[in-house]
């Protein structure tokens, strides 16, 4: 039997799920370049299990390594970065954990927000009708009875 038949090729081509993926953490990192690009972050560094080494790479070369992933199916040759500063670098998993933080807080923030604007408008006597229009013609969704403020007590 051939050498080359029994060998499996070391890139295996990316199955939906992983395409999927990588079109997310992609959007990710457009919004991690948005949210700690002005805080003085200037992308994530990863750790090589090749050159034994980290790897620092710029927001916009992520993102053009996980472009070329989609369009190659691999990762294109890496080379480390120039004197990097780490302190200006964080680890994927911190970003990761910073993204998912920020946008759950904006949610609650959101929620917080539009539970005391209904308590006002409430306080100024709209009635539930009332508030409901007003909600959705401001595209800030309208809480289930579950999510509501507490009735008003006189």
């Amino acid at each position: 039997m051939d050498d080359e038949l029994e060998q499996p090729s070391e890139e295996e081509p990316l199955d939906d799920d992983e395409r999927e993926m990588l079109h997310q953490d992609l959007v990710d990192v457009q919004s991690l370049k948005e949210l700690l690009g002005p805080r003085g972050i200037k992308g994530v560094v990863f750790y090589c299990p090749d050159c034994d080494e980290d790897h620092y790479l710029a927001w916009d070369l992520l993102a053009g390594n996980l472009r070329e992933l989609l369009d190659a199916g691999e990762s294109p040759v890496h080379e480390p970065a120039f004197q990097p500063d780490p302190d200006e670098y964080v680890s994927w998993d911190y970003a990761r954990g910073f993204l998912d933080g920020y946008e759950s807080y904006e949610q609650e923030e959101l929620g917080d927000a539009v539970n005391r604007i209904i308590l006002e408008l409430r306080d100024r006597g709209w009635t539930p009708e009332q508030v409901k229009s007003f909600l959705a013609a401001a595209d800030l969704g309208v809480p289930s009875a579950d999510e509501s403020p507490p009735p008003e007590t006189s």
